[in-house]
């Protein structure tokens, strides 16, 4: 049975606690959207424009994509000039080690903090998808949302176009143009992210005639990467041996504007859902068969904040109280853990016997939720003042390798063994952190905001060389 728009959005509602009023404004906005929009949505900066919480939007289109409405896609973004490299429907097609930018003609890290991008597409029924003829949508569509110079970007593809050609499948064209020498021209075609050199170079010995360039086009790119040619009047013949339209763009590079738009500064990216942001989503990691993933997989973070929990004097309870008792608490304790984790933008990893593992995007994050958790445990339902029974805390931050663990991804690395050791010193009611967190002057301002005095100490951890430290947190007594 087929649901409609208003059903299924209905449905994705009530998994994630959606209220109506929010509801309403997600399903205005959505329809509003042009289509070159819709095609990639960014959760967060829909979220702006419709009035809704950033988090719960996510939720929306997470669970919206789990029912069939939108298609979740994994883009890889050139972090130099913005462009969507390749788009890809599972995580497993993410690049692992470098991905290449024809635009820029470079290759850079492929990590999942900065150059891997989640979107949502949603295509309303009776609706295609046709950018061509309409630059400014083309590019948009092309390049991240978020990227702060896209308009800088796209003035330049218009003032340096030379020659362009709209080809359907199986087309074939050519295009015009006057060569001058020494100049370098690039041939772009943003539909299969490709790129070739065309050089004029006069004491160069030429691999064409000027009249006679020709080229074909596959989903692996063009037929050839270079081309040197003799200046003068050129016809470039193109051939299309692909399934889709495609929109092939001649430009004259100017090196002097594409330094002037580099000094504009590195490119600060505005608020967008990463990859490492997904991954740390709740409804996420809840909502899709992760483990369906290929088993070799290993994705790069450059900064992940680690979480861990553990129960001081769970063993105790459970002969004191019996083990039905000690059981119920225990399953409560990680229920409202897990709901604190969700509402700090954090994830649940897994759990090992009283011990929680749980992710965070930033060392603010999972402080917050490290303050929430305390506070969570004094209010458990079952728990007595006297069961001598407290939660531990550690976290630190740092690169983390992202795993396929047989049944969901999991983190491997050097920072989880260290957050897990951290985790080891604290003390019923402790707050344990490294100094990759500490060193943010927002974490104990957070702490300190909450009541926790700190103090610095030196720690030997198992399997780390040198000594680490460790900032211990207490409640003010």
């Amino acid at each position: 049975m087929t649901h409609s728009v208003p059903e299924t959005l209905a449905a994705a509602a009530a998994l994630c606690g959606c209220d109506d009023d929010e509801l309403s404004r997600f399903a205005q906005h959505l329809r509003a959207l042009p289509l070159y929009q819709a095609a990639r949505i960014n959760p967060f900066t829909f979220a702006e424009s419709a009035g809704i919480g950033p988090e719960m939007a996510v939720d929306l289109f997470v669970h919206g994509a789990k029912l069939g409405l939108f298609d979740l896609e994994w883009g890889m973004v050139c972090p130099l000039c913005g462009a969507i490299t390749h788009s890809v429907a599972e995580l497993d097609q993410v690049a692992e080690d470098v991905l290449h930018c024809a635009l820029c003609n470079c290759d850079v890290d492929s990590v999942l903090d900065d150059t891997i991008e989640v979107s949502f597409a949603y295509a309303p029924r009776d609706s295609r998808l046709d950018l061509h003829g309409d630059f400014a949508a083309y590019h948009h569509y092309y390049t991240s949302s978020s990227y702060p110079y896209r308009d800088q970007w796209r003035n330049y593809h218009e003032r340096h176009t030379v020659a362009e050609v709209q080809l359907g499948p199986g087309q074939q064209a050519s295009v015009a143009f006057h060569s001058q020498a020494g100049q370098l021209y690039r041939l772009l075609c943003l539909e299969t992210h490709s790129g070739a050199d065309l050089l004029v170079a006069p004491e160069a010995e030429p691999t064409v005639s000027a009249g006679d360039i020709s080229l074909s086009l596959s989903d692996a790119g063009f037929s050839q990467g270079q081309v040197l040619l003799p200046p003068g009047d050129a016809t470039l013949s193109l051939a299309n041996h692909t399934d889709q339209p495609v929109w092939c763009r001649l430009l004259r590079m100017d090196m002097d504007d594409v330094e002037a738009i580099k000094r504009l500064g590195p490119a600060q990216f505005g608020r967008r859902l990463t990859g490492k942001h997904l991954l740390n989503n709740q409804a996420f990691r809840d909502t899709f068969a992760l483990h369906e993933l290929a088993p070799d997989l290993k994705l790069k973070l450059r900064s992940l904040t680690l979480l861990f929990t553990d129960l001081k004097g769970s063993t105790a309870l459970y002969d004191r109280e019996g083990d039905l008792a000690a059981y119920r608490l225990v399953q409560d304790h990680f229920a409202a853990l897990k709901q604190v984790v969700r509402n700090h933008s954090g994830a649940m990893i897994k759990t090992m016997g009283d011990a929680v593992m749980a992710a965070f995007p930033s060392a603010n994050d999972g402080t917050a939720a490290a303050i929430a958790m305390m506070e969570t445990m004094q209010g458990l339902p079952g728990r007595r003042p006297d069961n001598q029974v407290g939660l531990k805390v550690g976290l630190h931050a740092g690169p983390a390798l992202a795993i396929n663990a047989g049944q969901s991804v999991d983190y491997f690395g050097q920072t989880v063994n260290i957050a897990a050791r951290v985790q080891g010193l604290a003390d019923a009611g402790d707050i344990c952190l490294t100094g990759a967190l500490n060193d943010d002057a927002a974490v104990p301002a957070l702490l300190a905001g909450a009541g926790y005095d700190g103090r610095a100490e030196m720690a030997r951890l198992k399997g780390v060389a040198a000594e680490e430290q460790v900032y211990r947190y207490c409640r003010a007594s």
